[in-house]
């Protein structure tokens, strides 16, 4: 499924829109689609039917379907990115289309609109039509450089490629294999019978060893949301009052400035002076500081991820990046943790940790330390993402989460996405904090750079303050090839780190 642009070497470029306007009061996006795509016409469920070329309805559709403004019931990743900043997509005539801005985002058009990052396929209206959004969703009817042969769920995907705009792939067949065990990928990558794949940092080397090169796709950084810090009060995109029902300050780590002799303003500071905020504030932030506090990162980054990462300060601007500042990076401290739970008059307790289908080494290590450290006893809460869904949807999620964001980021990319209610109607991992609300909408619609790189330093001034979202790693994420079978240089690129872009663009890959 192609979007609606491509992001190629550092830039937009044209894709299914072969040009793009930004209105000069910034109130619209116009899209001027290539005339003549075709959507696929053999793709798995799609019956070898001609579906037709792509239009402006089909534009309007795509867009309309995965914005929660647009369709309240989406799931899609970029539901509350596309809330936050978009409304309705409209048709103009056959081959234009008009997306409406809500709110000006400085990363448009390579935010959502390319695979820079999150961003959604252009999908068949008529397809829609036929089946209905249930049945469409095993219908694979695209309109990239491959078309979805095959689809066995848990087991493979069969692409074939297609003669295409963009460019026509130089492999005809490739098949996606689904091999959970990590063990069974390298031993079929050694035996010839997988030419890509994805394994854990500490046997890249192992790899690399049997003739395979690693591609760097990005470098996340693992953080850890404290849900459920829900403090915001209004949604900056309407005005109402937030309903919040996952806030308990009853929990040790949450704080609350809606109790009596507490300023709820101070939130909306940089950095505040600590003698003003209020106990029922404070020693929750110092009990996220002392959990903080009492992880080893540098042991972290030894024993998981082989010394191929790095201790991680701030969640959504890298050490690497020109904008960090050292005093973000928490250092080991055991008996400093400890001194701040006794200053907050906090004894050990119970802290819950949404950990997906079972626990990671790293959800196990950091329970570890907290344990022993501090004697905080970690519950793991399971279950698939889509049954956890909608409790991040409505804000009644109440456990941690271990996330992670693209560290290639630019600093002067709006911070704080999925902790604020610009996100509303959106997955909301990591709390819903004031600051962050503020910040974020103000680096959305500032048009200098310099400016929103100043206000990136700000929110990683306000985060080292009140530990909302503590860093825990930065680590590398490599695909490894065959680099005796196949050469691979990138003419366009992706910073998601989802297991899927682990092999693309496939149609950059030639056959030695």
């Amino acid at each position: 499924f192609d979007t609606i642009l491509q992001w190629s070497h550092g830039k937009v470029v044209p894709a299914i829109a072969e040009s793009w306007d930004l209105a000069p009061d910034l109130s619209s996006f116009t899209w001027h689609i290539r005339p003549g795509i075709p959507f696929h016409k053999g793709g798995a469920g799609g019956g070898g039917k001609d579906w037709g070329e792509v239009t402006a309805e089909d534009v309007a559709f795509s867009f309309d379907e995965v914005n929660s403004n647009t369709n309240p019931d989406s799931v899609h990743d970029v539901a509350g990115d596309m809330s936050c900043c978009y409304g309705h997509t409209t048709v103009i005539d056959t081959y234009t289309a008009k997306t409406e801005i809500i709110a000006y985002d400085s990363r448009a058009p390579g935010w959502l609109m390319t695979p820079l990052r999150d961003a959604f396929g252009i999908s068949s209206k008529k397809v829609y039509d036929e089946f209905g959004s249930e049945g469409m969703r095993e219908v694979f009817v695209g309109t990239g450089p491959y078309q979805i042969l095959e689809w066995t769920q848990g087991d493979r995907v069969v692409l074939e490629a297609v003669d295409h705009y963009r460019k026509t792939p130089g492999v005809k067949t490739v098949t996606l294999l689904e091999v959970p065990e990590e063990a069974s990928r390298i031993a079929m990558f050694k035996a010839g019978e997988a030419h890509i794949t994805h394994t854990s940092l500490p046997n890249v080397s192992v790899l690399e060893e049997a003739g395979g090169k690693k591609r760097l796709i990005e470098v996340s950084i693992k953080h850890l949301g404290m849900n459920p810090n829900f403090l915001e009060k209004t949604n900056p995109k309407t005005g109402e009052p937030l309903d919040n029902p996952g806030f308990d300050p009853s929990f040790a780590w949450v704080s609350d400035p809606f109790a009596d002799g507490c300023n709820w303003d101070i939130l909306l500071e940089v950095v505040p002076n600590e003698a003003d905020v209020c106990d029922a504030m404070n020693n929750p932030r110092k009990v996220r500081r002392a959990m903080s506090m009492a992880i080893d990162r540098d042991a972290l980054v030894e024993g998981l991820l082989d010394g191929l990462g790095k201790p991680g300060c701030n969640w959504a601007i890298s050490v690497d990046n020109d904008a960090h500042k050292d005093e973000w990076c928490m250092k080991h401290d055991p008996d400093g943790a400890r001194a701040l739970m006794e200053e907050a008059g906090q004894g050990p307790f119970t802290i819950g940790i949404w950990v997906g289908n079972e626990p990671s080494e790293l959800h196990q290590a950091v329970s570890s330390m907290w344990q022993q450290e501090l004697g905080i006893t970690t519950e793991y809460h399971t279950g698939p993402f889509s049954v956890w869904q909608p409790t991040f949807v409505d804000r009644s999620f109440q456990h941690l989460v271990f996330d992670g964001e693209q560290g290639g980021m630019p600093s002067h990319y709006a911070k704080g996405r999925e902790a604020q209610a610009w996100f509303a109607g959106g997955i909301m991992w990591s709390g819903g904090i004031p600051f962050y609300q503020r910040i974020y909408g103000n680096m959305l619609g500032e048009p200098d750079e310099g400016k929103r790189t100043a206000m990136a330093v700000e929110f990683g001034d306000h985060e080292a303050f009140w530990d909302w979202d503590p860093t825990l790693t930065e680590e590398p994420v490599y695909t490894v090839y065959n680099d005796s079978y196949m050469n691979w240089v990138l003419e366009s690129t992706s910073m998601h780190t989802q297991v899927a872009n682990f092999v693309y663009p496939l149609e950059d890959i030639t056959l030695k």
